[in-house]
């Protein structure tokens, strides 16, 4: 395909439409489910409660609409210290603008924004997406910056199965105001060893619950009998603006199905969706806890289960970088995991050789 058959044009929210459509024909294959996450009624909402400021780019051929992609900014920590980040999201392309220069034409419009605004950058790619891949540690031309794989995202999927309760000795309730300023020093220590942590503080802890139509009734804390807080975490439906839509189940997902129906003739489960039908999840974010103990998580984890074992949902998703031995809180609940690959990007040739640890990604926002 010639290349001069293609333009790129910015979008703003009058395209919200057409990007949904584009949306919803791009499905990702993963685990045995062809599924995509419908961030309808509007796209935009993702970008208005992440980022500082983004950017869409629209790909055209003529006047058909083929693809788009995204570029944000947010402010995170990188080796301790506050950074502007910029990160690439959303992007979608129909089968037929594949394989073409189109891709390289957009990405080089965004990096070309980001000079001088950003040193760091970081993205997502689902393992396994060849085309996506296929870009990965490759020089393409004297105006892309050097880029990485530095971890891999691992985003565990725990089903309501089996009745689970919190057995350990952590005492597991709603957060209420008076525990701000301890659930803030939780989550600035755990993110302050995290590269592209999320900077937390007391003055905007409330006003950042506002953006996102949440309260702190909807942190959960885990205290020692005595009472002194060891672990949080937010759970959050988020199916507000984004919910993962299935599209079919292929026969590797059947065990998994065959297993859920026998359960859910006998316990009190919600139905499997069908094609066209929307996965009911809770996510959690906004974790900490102390020492970065497992057992505390496992705790976080366990009363939450429980506490939405009789609701509708399918699922609980938590997620960290697979370098993290945290992960291991998961042990023991009937989870199944979607593993992608952590993008890393730097516009400064000397901060490309920095080694990020433990890279943080919000999964609400992807």
């Amino acid at each position: 395909m010639l290349m001069q058959d293609y333009r790129t044009m910015r979008l703003d929210p009058t395209h919200n439409e057409s990007m949904l459509a584009i949306l919803a024909a791009s499905p990702i294959n993963a685990n045995g489910l062809q599924l995509y996450f419908d961030k309808s009624p509007d796209l935009f909402t993702i970008p208005q409660m992440k980022y500082s400021s983004s950017e869409h780019l629209g790909m055209f051929k003529g006047d058909e609409f083929k693809g788009f992609g995204s570029l944000g900014y947010f402010d995170a920590l990188v080796q301790g210290q506050p950074e502007n980040v910029f990160s690439f999201y959303n992007f979608y392309l129909l089968p037929e603008a594949r394989g073409t220069q189109i891709v390289k034409e957009v990405a080089r419009d965004f990096f070309s924004s980001v000079r001088g605004k950003a040193n760091y950058g970081i993205s997502i790619t689902l393992k396994g997406n060849r085309p996506a891949e296929s870009y990965i540690g490759k020089k393409i031309a004297d105006w892309y910056p050097p880029n990485r794989i530095i971890d891999e995202l691992v985003v565990k999927s725990i089903f309501f199965a089996l009745p689970k309760k919190n057995t350990s000795s952590y005492k597991i309730r709603n957060a209420c105001l008076e525990d701000i300023p301890d659930i803030v020093r939780l989550l600035q220590a755990e993110h302050a060893q995290r590269d592209f942590g999320i900077p937390f503080h007391e003055d905007t802890f409330l006003a950042n619950l506002a953006n996102r139509k949440l309260s702190v009734e909807n942190y959960y804390v885990a205290t020692t009998p005595g009472g002194k807080i060891k672990g949080v975490c937010l759970a959050w439906d988020c199916s507000a603006f984004r919910r993962p839509r299935v599209l079919s189940y292929s026969s590797k997902f059947y065990p998994t199905l065959w297993t859920y129906a026998a359960l859910e003739k006998i316990l009190p489960l919600a139905p499997f969706p069908a094609a066209g039908e929307c996965f009911n999840e809770l996510t959690i974010t906004d974790y900490a806890v102390t020492n970065r103990d497992p057992v505390i998580m496992h705790a976080l984890l366990c009363e939450i289960y429980h506490r939405h074992y009789k609701s509708k949902y399918h699922f609980i998703q938590w997620a960290s970088c697979g370098s993290d031995p945290l992960l291991q809180a998961a042990n023991g609940l009937w989870h199944k995991n979607m593993t992608s690959h952590i993008i890393f990007n730097s516009m400064d040739p000397e901060r490309y050789h920095i080694q990020p640890h433990l890279p943080y990604i919000d999964i609400a926002f992807i």
